[in-house]
């Protein structure tokens, strides 16, 4: 969930449905946010004072009464936004736990007792979309980009799921929409260089991208998308400079393990075959190494000349690729790989 899921659940927890100033109930009391309020309007005529003092008297009575009424839907009204937020404060960690039919029942009953609040909304929709809902999803968020008067994280978070749903037209809407609305938001630059690279638009991609680093250094979906721009327009210093401005906003050994195959990648590529080494075997460290990443570090190894250790790292990438889904585009390298260590050739 990006930070605009962060902030709207930290809110909650900042302003909970408990502790509501007293002027900001004042406030609900003038305007409901739960649902509109219903205006009653009483006339009269005066033909003489008799007649007005009585008036005056059935008037009086007539507030009194209507007085009491108000009160009493005020206060309905109060108890449906505590209840709602109380909900939705349930659902919001069973959401972060991975309990996300719990939490969808939570959102909707809130959604239903409160349909006006756009973090109810917000919650609801991520939920659905978790759960693989997504024409739900891309409603709800639509119905809180709206009821929160276009907030550009929301208008980002809704061209996100746009541009997943393969709709670049409405997605590129979201992102000139969320920038012109505030255009110190990283996200929404970084929405417009995903469109445009899903639109095979690499250089303006990488404009967006920039600008988006420019306004938020450490942004490593952002980084890795630019790396990879880079890499395919072979101008591998670039992607390897990318990458280690990532890697350096992260603990020490706690650099992901895509970060660090990529980087492996960037070295191979500019011949740098012992950095790429160690750099891909600290990779194959962090957990499980992946077919992928066994096999570059063979073909490295390979290129390195250490014919030796290649044939042993490719003969646990070929068994390693029949337990895991997914290899069968690895299958061509693996093979053109063992002609070379059969034949102990150089390209």
């Amino acid at each position: 969930m990006r930070l605009v899921g962060q902030y709207f659940a930290v809110s909650y927890y900042i302003e909970p449905a408990r502790q509501v100033p007293m002027q900001s109930v004042m406030y609900r009391v003038r305007k409901p946010p739960c649902y509109r309020a219903v205006q009653s309007t009483t006339g009269g005529s005066r033909q003489n004072a008799r007649g007005t003092a009585m008036a005056a008297v059935i008037g009086i009575a007539v507030l009194i009464g209507l007085n009491g009424c108000a009160t009493l839907v005020r206060n309905k009204t109060d108890q449906t936004v505590v209840s709602a937020r109380q909900l939705s404060l349930r659902g919001v960690p069973a959401a972060q736990q991975g309990q996300l039919r719990e939490a969808e029942v939570f959102f909707s009953r809130a959604s239903e007792m409160c349909p006006l609040d756009e973090r109810i909304r917000f919650h609801y929709a991520e939920t659905l979309w978790e759960l693989g809902s997504r024409r739900q999803a891309v409603a709800h968020m639509e119905e809180a980009v709206r009821l929160s008067g276009g907030n550009a994280e929301l208008v980002v978070r809704l061209g996100d799921m746009y541009l997943a749903e393969g709709d670049l037209l409405r997605a590129a809407l979201q992102a000139e929409s969320a920038i012109q609305s505030n255009r110190r938001l990283a996200a929404a630059w970084a929405l417009r260089g995903d469109v445009l690279r899903q639109m095979g638009r690499d250089e303006d991609a990488l404009a967006g991208y920039h600008r988006a680093l420019s306004l938020q250094a450490h942004y490593p979906r952002v980084q890795l998308a630019t790396a990879e721009i880079y890499s395919r327009q072979k101008r591998h210093a670039r992607a390897l400079a990318t990458l280690r401005t990532l890697a350096d906003g992260y603990p020490s050994g706690e650099t992901p393990q895509q970060v660090l195959v990529l980087q492996g990648g960037a070295l191979k590529e500019l011949g740098r075959y012992d950095a790429a080494i160690e750099t891909l075997v600290a990779a194959a460290k962090q957990g499980p190494p992946s077919t992928e990443v066994l096999v570059q570090l063979a073909e490295t190894q390979w290129l390195a000349g250490d014919t030796a250790n290649a044939r042993l790292t490719l003969q646990t990438a070929i068994a390693r690729s029949s337990r895991e889904p997914g290899t069968e585009p690895l299958m061509a390298q693996v093979l053109t790989l063992q002609r070379k260590l059969a034949g102990d050739m150089r390209l």
